[in-house]
């Protein structure tokens, strides 16, 4: 029987080092992108029972979850999204809060990606939530933030596809078609499926009002500039319809005027999870990743599931596809420290501490060495790739080495260096 002790689940990784590294530096900088626009940090547990996911209004099919149960009996899941979380600790939680209440987190979520093409089962999610108001001004907050939080992480080639989950909704339900065709559809439009849903509507839709049959028709053609609203808004008569697409006007406007016009375009044919949404929805694109980095939305039925009726809208990046996108551009940060060891003998021990927290504290990584000989530690700093190596052998006197293709060094007595920093600093730079 193999034994799995020395191997790690299918669809997760190990991330060491530098990779770790540049991973919490963009996490970082996609948190402060959040707090200084007035969020507030939450993380809910890694585990929640499998009752909060299940249910109409959910994004994520049970199949996906990963399951297991507690001591009890009762299903649990390990958290397969963020939001839905936020949803329930709003509705319990929060009773005396004052709406609207901004939330950002940065967390794993877990789901079975059984085909996996380069997709992980544990996916690092960060994002925003707005929840208890439900404004122009809201909508486009949220996509502003969503683009400023990928431009500060060094992500400039990017777009943002903005749709309208209300417009295919409105057009939908005018065709007087049964759930399970209406997912049919609603999978064609998205796919960009022309013949299956020309195919479909011929053979299926025997009542239906004339305009909004013409607009779905078109909707999987319905994607580019702002034209494309205007050309949807000569396709319907369809009073909700139109007004869909006049929030999606109204919100752009805003983005416009912030300077982010660029970066936005639009499909009506983007319609994702028809029962979850309920007003904008937008997702991002880059080259290079496969799927997109960030989806959001508005969901302003979801926290009623938990007992409180409250408007929100949010979105989530994928930190790892971020990561990869960066990578693809040259855009990341494996910035190499000013670093050295510190040897000394047992009996200077304190002037080796001392030292070594005066390095910490001027923005040097200070190792102190592990090892009984001096060799031993310049052996060590090479296969490291640490340059530098300070000597401590005897009170009186201190060997500075630095690495430029061999180990040179210089010796000083004591009393005439009292200052090791600058000593350092200038070999650095030499």
């Amino acid at each position: 029987m193999l034994n799995w002790m020395r191997y790690i689940p299918e669809g997760t990784k190990d991330v060491l080092f530098d990779e770790c590294r540049e991973k919490i530096r963009i996490e970082k900088l996609l948190r402060d992108s959040y707090i200084n626009c007035g969020f507030l940090d939450i993380i809910s547990p890694t585990l929640e029972f499998y009752d909060v996911f299940n249910g109409e209004n959910t994004t994520i099919a049970q199949e996906k979850m990963y399951k297991l149960f507690d001591n009890q009996g009762r299903i649990l899941v390990l958290r397969p999204d963020i939001t839905t979380p936020i949803a329930r600790i709003t509705a319990t939680k929060l009773n005396e809060a004052s709406f609207p209440i901004r939330f950002c987190y940065t967390s794993s979520v877990f789901r079975v990606n059984e085909s996996l093409f380069g997709k992980t089962n544990e996916v690092t999610q960060s994002g925003i939530e707005t929840i208890g108001i439900n404004s122009i001004k809201a909508d486009a907050e949220t996509i502003i933030i969503g683009i400023n939080a990928l431009r500060n992480c060094g992500l400039k080639d990017f777009k943002i596809e903005i749709g309208q989950a209300e417009f295919f909704k409105s057009l939908i339900e005018e065709l007087k078609l049964s759930g399970e065709n209406k997912e049919k559809i609603r999978g064609y439009v998205e796919d960009k499926n022309f013949i299956a849903l020309d195919h479909f509507i011929i053979e299926n839709v025997k009542e239906y009002s004339p305009s909004s049959l013409k607009a779905i028709k078109e909707l999987p053609k319905l994607f580019g500039n702002i034209e494309i609203i205007d050309k949807a808004l000569k396709l319907t008569n369809n009073r909700n319809a139109i007004k869909a697409l006049e929030n999606i006007i109204d919100v752009y406007r805003l983005i416009e005027k912030a300077g982010l016009a660029s970066y936005v375009t639009f499909d009506l044919g983007m319609i994702q999870h028809m029962d979850y949404y309920s007003g904008i929805i937008f997702r991002a694109f880059t080259h290079g990743v496969g799927g997109y980095i960030l989806s959001g939305g508005r969901y302003d039925g979801l926290i009623k599931k938990f007992g409180r009726d409250l408007p929100a809208i949010g979105f989530a990046i994928d930190v790892d596809s971020l990561i990869i996108a960066l990578q693809n551009i040259g855009h990341v940060n494996y910035k190499k420290d000013k670093h050295l060891v510190i040897y000394y003998t047992e009996e200077l021990f304190n002037k080796a501490f001392q030292q070594a927290v005066t390095f910490r504290e001027n923005g040097f990584v200070c190792e102190l060495s592990l090892f009984d000989s001096e060799e031993e530690t310049l052996d060590y700093a090479f296969n490291k790739n640490i340059s530098m190596v300070i000597s401590l052998i005897e009170e009186s006197q201190i060997r500075f080495y630095k690495y430029t293709k061999k180990w040179n060094h210089k010796d000083f007595e004591s009393k005439y260096l009292n200052n090791f920093l600058e000593e350092a600093e200038k070999l650095y730079e030499e």
